[in-house]
């Protein structure tokens, strides 16, 4: 585990006294959003990400894709719902500090060389309306399949052992092969990583054929430009799950290192600090994934300081050959390797809790080596995004095939039922609520060497180490009834009503800490 791993180990546990904090900001139930202040990121033996004081930074949230542009695979269903003044709100209502904001290279650059200003303001738009309930946005670049125009057309006829392709989201018409026989994928095939066509795709990318990858880098750092100072901007994910060419772009062994993959990183990069030095800000934290079958980028692909891995954590979900620990070991092996921390830009589970209890107990274990992962596994990441918080009746990843219906019930974070084409909220999955809207580290000053959360009982414990004294932690809980906070190392605690819950504040006394909350 590296010098990260003996850190946590050498941190002792302290025994707590607990005491109650008397000093109340307010005890309405009034909104009070957390200040949100320029966040950046930082590789080495303890990497993380942090604030201008130097605190560790947790973002815990969800993916939201109101803002993708995705194929529209049954004419008559929408595949996305629309963002509402009332959505981040309840997102701050679940404690989330954090969205993954996915956003479409079709719609931000639908003609080539060319911006759409008005896509740009509907982002910027909705990075303010995270930003006034206390939430961070990490924006995300996202495509699946490679885009919304590699169905097969209606007029083609499919050879046998193929079948007709739907269309998915990410990369403009203007940069796709056109769509024919090539199209078609294999009979009862995965939508994923797709046809031909999206392998042709893919290779032109990765070989910049038409400058092709050339117009994304491009688009992201006139994107970065135009957003300028947002301060609650935590990030840019560089490319949601990118998929694969053949021969030097494709892939290897499992979890082989992908040249082709790193070389469009390296520039994307560049490509992003330009558009933050036009604008005169000071460098984001830059997520970065693996590609979508798990293929990572070299080791060394870049040595740009602010870099985050957000591996997509699906170990005991989709990935169903490894355990949820297995995917965590994998991904963190890696994260070692890159000298960077480690941010689960997705994972989630969409059976019914209530009828299924294993898929509990695995969202359970995912919270608790997000959290440090107890004794044996020790180590605090930086935070994760659930995939995802509501979803459209006709998104592709419910209308998988042509022609096929809507599902009767999309369960998300959220639950959305299908009615007469019309997406219905039907609110919170309980249980998700319980494990995900668990009490929470939002900024912790020094080094973290535990987090035990525990969503049922509504109580936390946090220590660190090498805090400088003086700086404030702040906890968020859920529920109703006020907290008790103690702990040592701090000074009297604060709690004020926040949303649904609690934020809890306390300025550190000591280098070493411990807070409880009960």
């Amino acid at each position: 585990m590296g010098s990260r791993g003996i850190a946590v180990l050498a941190a002792a546990l302290l025994v707590v006294t607990a005491c109650s904090g008397d000093d109340d900001d307010t005890t309405s139930p009034k909104d009070r959003a957390i200040e949100l202040a320029p966040v950046h990121a930082v590789r080495g033996d303890r990497p993380g990400i942090f604030d201008e004081s130097g605190r560790q930074v947790v973002l815990r949230g969800v993916n939201l894709n109101n803002l993708g542009e995705y194929a529209r695979n049954d004419p008559d269903l929408d595949p996305t719902q629309h963002i509402t003044p009332q959505t981040w709100r309840q997102m701050a209502d679940e404690g989330f500090n954090v969205v993954r904001l996915l956003v479409s290279w079709s719609k931000l650059q639908p003609e080539r060389g060319k911006i759409d200003q008005e896509y740009v303001d509907e982002i910027r738009a909705a990075v303010r309306g995270a930003a006034a309930q206390g939430v961070y946005t990490v924006i995300d670049m996202h495509q699946d399949a490679w885009g919304p125009y590699v169905a097969t057309p209606d007029s083609v006829t499919c050879p046998a052992g193929k079948e007709p392709s739907n269309g998915w989201d990410g990369a403009p018409e203007w940069a796709t092969p056109a769509a024919g026989v090539n199209s078609c994928r294999g009979a009862g095939g995965e939508a994923k990583p797709g046809s031909d066509l999206v392998v042709e795709a893919w290779n032109r990318f990765y070989d910049d054929t038409d400058g092709i990858q050339t117009e994304l880098v491009s688009s992201w750092r006139q994107l970065v430009e135009a957003l300028g100072d947002e301060p609650s901007i935590a990030g840019y994910d560089i490319l949601n799950e990118p998929g694969y060419g053949s021969g030097a772009n494709g892939a290897t062994g499992l979890i082989d290192p992908m040249p082709a993959l790193g070389d469009f990183y390296a520039e994307a990069i560049a490509g992003i600090r330009k558009g933050e030095d036009a604008a005169g800000v000071e460098a984001r934290p830059i997520f970065f994934e693996h590609a979508v079958g798990g293929n990572p980028p070299p080791p060394d692909f870049s040595d740009d300081p602010g870099l985050v891995f957000a591996p997509h954590l699906y170990g005991g979900s989709i990935a169903g050959f490894i355990t949820v620990d297995q995917g965590w070991d994998v991904m963190l092996s890696l994260a070692d390797g890159f000298d960077t921390s480690i941010w689960a830009g997705e994972y989630g589970w969409w059976d019914d809790p209530a009828a299924d209890p294993e898929t509990l107990a695995r969202v359970r274990r995912f919270a608790e080596r997000e959290d440090g992962g107890g004794d044996d596994v020790p180590w605090v990441p930086v935070g994760s995004a659930w995939w995802q918080w509501n979803n459209g009746c006709g998104d592709p990843h419910q209308i998988t095939s042509p022609g096929a219906g809507a599902p009767e019930e999309i369960r998300q974070y959220r639950v959305t039922a299908c009615v007469d084409g019309e997406a219905v909220d039907k609110g919170v999955v309980p249980e998700w609520h319980e494990v995900l809207g668990r009490p929470a580290v939002r900024f912790a000053p020094g080094w973290i060497t535990s987090v035990r959360s525990d969503g049922k009982a509504r109580s936390l414990t946090l220590q660190a180490e090498d805090a400088k004294v003086g700086a404030q932690v702040e906890l968020w809980v859920p529920g109703d009834d006020r907290p008790d906070v103690g702990g040592n190392g701090i000074g009297r605690p604060k709690v004020a009503r926040s949303h649904t819950g609690w934020l809890v504040t306390a300025k550190v006394s000591a280098a070493t800490y411990e807070v409880t909350v009960t």
